[in-house]
């Protein structure tokens, strides 16, 4: 269990505190009000990730106060398993965020570092400095992976502690009969047990669907980001546009102040 000590005691600097990170929001608002308005909301959706994986970080550490409690050791067995699959689960997500948070770092200080040199031109592109989709889908496709094993599991809980139950009732029925009783007809539900058993599960798999939500939210102010981008004439591109048509002016006039002072 020492494994999630180590996950839970790695503070890490969240991406809305990171300098260049605020140092390109604070340019776009200035210079870009639309591409400061998506990229806010890109870091907007990466914030609310980094806080529900904390949230899942706190809730594991209390199931591990109440193993701790625990007396029963088959119920503590399970439980740990439990734990540990639910600890793997939020590891592997905290790898795959700082990722994320790492490509948005990087991207910044490249966007900062062109427009150094090219001024506000290079605030219009910031999409293709980040590289973010493949680390964003990659959050998406293992928080989804991880739904689906977290729900196949609380199904097997369930299938075990109803057929566990059915025994209890077959053998209860069999010493009810030999007493000359009536048989009871209904097995136990799967009660407390199973509740416990399946709290790490949920609690993982909760976590999981926020991470693909927040993944998809990023990704579409991502969309957007590049679309802006796409839409936005570049300073650059309008001089050199405006350039050729400057030029045969110039020619034309020429001749006529020529024949003029003949």
């Amino acid at each position: 269990m020492a494994g999630m000590e180590q996950t839970a005691a790695v503070p890490e600097q969240p991406i809305a505190e990171n300098g260049p990170v605020q140092e390109l929001l604070a340019l776009l608002k200035e210079n870009n009000p639309a591409g400061y308005q998506e990229f806010s909301k890109l870091i907007e959706s990466v914030s609310l990730m980094e806080s529900r994986l904390a949230v899942a970080v706190g809730e594991l550490e209390a199931m591990r106060g109440d193993l701790q409690k625990m007396q029963n050791h088959s119920l503590k067995a399970a439980l740990q398993n439990a734990c540990r699959s639910m600890e793997a689960n939020i590891s592997s997500m905290q790898q795959r965020l700082a990722e994320v948070k790492e490509k948005i770092v990087e991207g910044c200080k490249n966007v900062l570092a062109d427009f150094k040199e090219r001024g506000t031109v290079a605030l219009n592109g910031i999409a293709r400095f980040l590289h973010l989709r493949p680390a964003l889908e990659a959050v998406r496709q293992s928080a989804e992976y991880n739904q689906k094993e977290n729900s196949q599991s609380m199904a097997k809980i369930d299938a075990f502690v109803s057929e566990y139950h059915e025994t209890g009732k077959h053998l209860k029925n069999m010493r009810l009969a030999l007493m000359g009783k009536e048989p009871v007809q209904e097995a136990r539900s799967a009660g407390r047990i199973a509740a416990c058993v399946k709290a790490p599960y949920r609690a993982s798999r909760a976590c999981m669907g926020a991470m693909e939500k927040g993944a998809l939210k990023a990704m579409d102010a991502l969309d957007r980001l590049e679309k802006a981008a796409e839409r936005r004439p570049s300073v650059l591109k309008a001089m050199k546009e405006q350039t050729p048509k400057a030029e045969p002016a110039k020619e034309r006039q020429t001749p006529s102040q020529d024949k003029g002072s003949r």
